[in-house]
């Protein structure tokens, strides 16, 4: 029941990393989906955009590979083999966990509201269209069953 946290932060960056691309080509597709833009806007000033991004995409693999390092520590202390399937499960929960959050960001975050420079996304994403929420759940189970994928690959070959 031992537990490489290194490998883990790693698939959960490398998972990370992958989810990041995705939304990027949604966005290309025009979809209204940027949730590193979110978090930069955070953290900077909305007007400095170049700032927005490193810190909102450097942000966004650090927090992958956070999410990489509790899905596996609570995987293994269920006594559960982390590997893609239980990754699909796990990205389930945690795409409505983040979609979920996504509703109360106006109520937190500097730049997200009524007459704010971001509109607030709702529950789900569902004020920035009807695909939002399929979305938000699709890349979330992308991304667990990529990090728990890549995590088992690395540690049980």
């Amino acid at each position: 029941m031992e537990v490489n946290l290194f490998i883990a932060a790693l698939a959960g960056f490398i998972g990370a990393i992958i989810l990041t691309l995705l939304i990027y080509l949604l966005k290309l597709g025009g979809q209204n989906l940027d949730i590193p833009y979110l978090i930069g806007t955070r953290f900077v000033n909305i007007t400095e955009r170049t700032k927005v991004y490193v810190t909102g995409i450097t942000l966004h693999l650090l927090i992958g590979a956070g999410w990489g390092v509790l899905y596996v520590v609570l995987l293994r202390a269920m006594n559960v083999t982390p590997d893609w399937p239980v990754g699909i499960l796990w990205g389930f929960a945690h795409g409505i966990f983040v979609g979920s959050m996504m509703g109360i960001l106006a109520d937190t975050h500097p730049a997200i509201g009524s007459g704010k420079a971001i509109p607030d996304p709702g529950i789900m994403g569902r004020s920035w269209g009807p695909l939002i929420p399929y979305y938000v759940l699709s890349l979330h189970i992308i991304y667990g069953a990529c990090t728990l994928g890549i995590y088992h690959y690395l540690v049980f070959g």
